[in-house]
């Protein structure tokens, strides 16, 4: 009992401290708050916006103060309020100017439109829309020299394929096959016959790569033999090369070599049976010409003379030796006539190509040993 009574006792003058500092402390920590102009001024404003202005008006609003933070949440661009930037600061307000890269992908893709818009009104026109023209006004050579450039591209469809060489074939009736001698031509020439001339002489003599027979054929010649002095005939220089396109069965007739070739004619082919004819780039072999030539068959043995009616082989021979790797080993191997005119367009031969009569003929004159070359394509 007497224990319980002193711990009472003990405990009473503790607890009426504790009361004292805690009213001191209350009464300290509200003290500021009845006091404070500022704070009783800052009140006043956020509830009653009519309320007197502070009398001193040098004292700079706070940036935390309620009238600021309406501002900022009325105006959403923080550079608006009334704190003045400082030339360290301005850089801040880059990027909400920076808004012409944000322009610029919507501005890139649009110059490839008028490009697409404008593409069929820029388009080359065609080969014979470019030839044309040139045809009209007389300028046939630069004409055919662009048609000829058409077909050796092999980038032409061919409906406009067939259409220049045509066109190529009728213009060359004159430039080519013909007596006269076209302005510009690099591939003819006129020569005056001097006392002595003969065209199997003067061929060799003016380094023409044709047979003589070509020079009696375009001028007209009728008997090679009574060429007069003074008389001036047309000379085509050559050389001439052919190709042979076995999916056709047409020979294209070309003068002239690389880039600078013109396409003359084509002439219809037969081929070897089982596709026999050799492909690749072949040249006329020296010696390898012949006229009426007699033929043994390689099968059977079974000869043939040279002016028996029988004769496979017809009237010329034009022999043929490979210059391509895999057709170094090609054995007789050439072209020439046939007694059987209607296997030209098919493949019926041994392999040889043929040709029919007016045909062999004329290809015969136009290619010419050691410089005439011969492609066979498939």
């Amino acid at each position: 009992m007497m224990s319980s009574r002193r711990r009472r006792r003990r405990g009473g003058p503790l607890l009426v401290l504790l009361l004292i500092v805690i009213a001191a402390a209350a009464t300290w920590w509200l003290w500021p708050l009845e006091r404070s102009a500022d704070g009783q001024l800052e009140v006043a404003r956020a509830i009653d916006p009519v309320a007197a202005q502070p009398e001193n008006q040098t004292t700079e609003p706070s940036a935390q103060t309620p009238q600021a933070t309406r501002r900022v949440e009325f105006d959403p661009t923080p550079t608006s309020t009334p704190h003045t930037a400082t030339p360290a600061e301005a850089p801040a307000e880059a990027p909400p100017e920076a808004t012409p890269p944000a322009v610029a992908p919507r501005t890139s893709p649009e110059p490839p439109e008028p490009a697409s818009e404008q593409a069929p009104e820029q388009a080359s026109p065609s080969v014979l829309e470019q030839a044309l023209p040139l045809i009209r006004s007389g300028d046939v050579v630069q004409a055919r020299a662009i048609l000829s450039a058409g077909l050796r591209s092999r980038t032409l469809s061919p409906a406009e394929t067939e259409e220049i060489r045509g066109t190529l074939s009728v213009m060359n009736q004159g430039m080519v096959f013909g007596p006269e001698v076209t302005p510009g031509d690099n591939f003819t020439r006129l020569y005056e016959i001097k006392s002595g001339d003969a065209l199997s002489k003067l061929v060799n003599r003016e380094g023409v790569k044709t047979n003589w027979r070509f020079v009696q054929r375009i001028n007209g010649i009728s008997d090679p033999s009574r060429i007069r002095v003074g008389q001036r005939i047309k000379l085509v220089q050559g050389p001439f090369h052919a190709e042979v396109d076995k999916a056709a069965h047409r020979a294209d007739v070309w003068l002239g070599e690389g880039d600078e070739a013109i396409y003359v004619t084509s002439l219809p082919v037969g081929l070897g049976e089982f596709g026999s004819t050799p492909e690749g780039a072949f040249r006329v072999r020296r010696g390898g010409k012949m006229i009426n030539p007699s033929w043994t068959n390689p099968r059977t043995g079974e000869r043939f003379a040279s002016d028996d009616p029988l004769n496979p082989i017809g009237e010329y021979w034009i022999g043929l030796d490979g210059i391509d790797p895999h057709n170094l080993q090609e054995q007789g191997f050439g072209i020439h006539g046939t007694i059987e005119p209607e296997s030209i367009g098919q493949d019926r031969s041994m392999g040889c190509v043929r040709l029919g009569d007016e045909d062999i003929a004329l290809l015969y004159e136009m290619l010419t040993e050691g410089n005439s070359v011969v492609l066979v394509r498939e």
